[in-house]
């Protein structure tokens, strides 16, 4: 199988734990695009914002599947495919996770902005990964007019995110629910996830899903490791997104990406 184009998450899998690209990978990743002409996505639950720097590091031209693949850029920096939530949706889903769980923190993501309700001890964590500053406030009030919302993401612990996650389902079924993290629940308009993306990228493109590789390494990466052609998960994936897999690499401190990519074409 010749492979066309190269999807990867990004946090866990195409960035080491200290939040870099290595340089293997870094390599083999500008040797396939300038050599071989294969071209690459970054696919994460980041908004663009939070891709965007982690692109440019590349030095080439990439397509960015922000939100988990709500909002789709193609390698010009031009969204061609968006899957919204409406504010009345959004408003319900942060009002039912207070009364729910008044526990678990709530971060809207729209365009290229994040909302949050206060600047807590998680908001300042995100703003590791988030090269914009938060808004802070109430959602109505500080997000810009016609601001596509893309997604909504509760923050708790394992045990009071998947309950809340459980319990929203039903409640609100034009939504899909899941977890990005063992402790983070996202929720997003129906349909989207990153296969979904790989999907319309593909038609895009003009390219075979088969034709693909996938990189992943969290349970929302598993539709897109099972919709490639070859999906590969990370050795410091989860057993149960490992088993989504058609095969598992070194981790992501290992250079996994660099490992298997140099495997198949070199």
């Amino acid at each position: 199988m010749s492979f066309k184009l190269v999807a990867s998450d990004i946090d866990g899998t195409f960035l080491n734990s200290e939040k870099k690209i290595s340089p293997a990978t870094l390599d083999v990743c500008r040797r396939l695009h300038f050599e071989k002409g294969v071209r690459f996505a970054l696919a994460s639950g980041r908004g663009r914002a939070g891709i965007r720097p982690v692109a440019d590091a590349l030095g080439f031209p990439v397509f960015i599947l922000a939100c988990n693949g709500a909002e789709i850029f193609d390698e010009s920096g031009v969204s061609f495919y968006r899957r919204t939530l409406s504010l009345a949706e959004t408003l319900a889903l942060k009002s039912a996770v207070r009364d729910l769980s008044p526990d678990v923190e709530t971060i809207v993501y729209a365009g290229d902005d994040w909302i949050a309700d206060a600047m807590t001890d998680i908001v300042r964590g995100e703003c590791y990964v988030m090269p914009v500053a938060p808004l802070i406030g109430d959602l109505e009030t500080v997000m810009p007019e016609n601001a596509p919302i893309l997604k909504m993401i509760g923050v708790g612990t394992i045990e009071s995110t998947t309950a809340l996650m459980n319990k929203l389902a039903p409640m609100f079924p034009q939504c899909d629910f899941y977890k990005s993290q063992h402790y983070i629940m996202e929720a997003v308009a129906k349909g989207v996830n990153k296969a979904s993306g790989l999907d319309v990228l593909c038609a895009r493109c003009g390219i075979d899903v088969a034709e693909t590789i996938a990189f992943g390494d969290s349970y929302n990466d598993t539709e897109m490791l099972r919709r490639a052609g070859l999906g590969v998960a990370m050795g410091n994936a989860a057993p149960d997104v490992q088993k989504c897999a058609k095969r598992v690499t070194a981790t992501n401190d290992d250079d996994g990406i660099f490992k298997t990519l140099s495997e198949i074409f070199y």
